[in-house]
């Protein structure tokens, strides 16, 4: 079931460096700076004996929290997992045919897949893949199209498509007795990417292109804000606390200190501080900025702009997907251990 290599891109383990603050190539980061550090990875496929191949600037990749401290990562059928101790277990790349779309983590080795599009020739389905065994087990198939998918227990939340209307729904289902989903909340308007993550109590977050959507564990509507989003991604993570993408006016600058990484990755990272909209890197789009919010207070982040995806792996750090094709570094925030994450 291996197959379809993604392209290599080689690290250089380069100095400590800085952005957004000038410091010095100290060991430590200080106290009150933002760490912002380049996960690399030994690329090889399971199984493969050949020499190491080390990167840490590969591609865009859909991110989901493993249950445990780690994540998973997926583009285009090529999965990673990394463990809490930062370790790649797992790499391989699936066949030409096998399914693919948003993915949730029910266990570190056990995914949640839903997948379909908007055609009615293309029913969404949700799908239980055991990475272990390599197999796959439809839990659910809808005449709809689905979108991302987040769960919490033994309970599966997914976006479901109206087909040829604009508007979604999110649907829930139990894992242990597979049963017809449940709308939770109203129909929503809408059309294009949602993202959604569920928390410890059952409530719901969704992130659209306009606006940003808490549901109580009920359905009901806690509240609505509109806010742009280019590219609409949300994590939430067990003590609450919600990390949104969206266009957010430019926010201050904060301290920040990148920790190793590669010059390709560092580079990268260097170029999401702040991002123009001007340039060519954004083709004159507008440009997310991460914010991180609590039921109290959120603070947006002047760096690590443009996200592709997100996922909190404990209570206090993210990892974010930035970049292109061309290169896209895995960069594990931690914000300051002497200061809180919001103001």
């Amino acid at each position: 079931m291996i197959s379809r290599v993604r392209r290599a891109m080689a690290i250089a383990v380069g100095v400590i460096v800085t952005l957004g603050s000038v410091t010095s190539c100290a060991a430590e980061p200080p106290a009150d700076s933002w760490v912002l550090t380049p996960i690399s990875f030994d690329n090889r496929m399971d199984g493969d004996t050949g020499p190491p191949d080390v990167i840490d600037a590969a591609y865009p990749m859909a991110l989901t929290g493993d249950t445990a401290g780690g994540f998973w990562g997926a583009s285009a059928g090529s999965f990673l997992h990394v463990d809490e101790a930062g370790v790649a277990v797992r790499r391989f790349n699936l066949d030409a045919g096998a399914p693919t779309g948003a993915i949730a983590a029910i266990s570190p080795t056990v995914l949640l897949m839903s997948t379909g599009e908007r055609t009615p020739t293309y029913p969404g389905s949700v799908m239980l893949f055991d990475s272990e065994a390599m197999s796959w087990t439809e839990v659910h198939r809808d005449e709809r199209a689905l979108g991302d998918i987040a769960t919490y227990g033994d309970t599966v939340y997914v976006v479901a498509y109206e087909y040829g209307k604009p508007a979604f729904t999110i649907e829930k289902l139990a894992l242990s007795a597979p049963a017809e989903p449940i709308p939770v909340g109203p129909t929503f308007d809408g059309y294009g990417q949602v993202a959604i993550d569920v928390d410890s109590d059952g409530a719901i977050y969704v992130a659209t292109s306009t606006e940003r959507i808490s549901l109580a564990a009920d359905g009901t509507v806690q509240w609505r804000e509109p806010v742009g989003s280019t590219n609409p991604v949300v994590s939430v993570n067990e003590r609450g606390d919600v990390a949104w993408s969206g266009l957010d006016p430019t926010p201050a600058a904060l301290p920040t200190f990148v920790v190793g990484g590669s010059a390709e990755a560092r580079g990268i990272i260097d170029d999401h501080i702040e991002c123009d909209p001007e340039t060519l890197a954004f083709s004159g789009q507008g440009v997310d900025y991460l914010t991180l919010a609590t039921s109290q207070n959120s603070r947006t982040l002047p760096f690590l702009c443009a996200p592709r995806s997100i996922t909190w792996i404990n209570d206090h750090e993210l990892v974010v997907s930035i970049g292109t094709e061309g290169g896209a570094p895995l960069v594990r925030l931690t914000p300051p251990a002497t200061a809180e994450v919001h103001p």
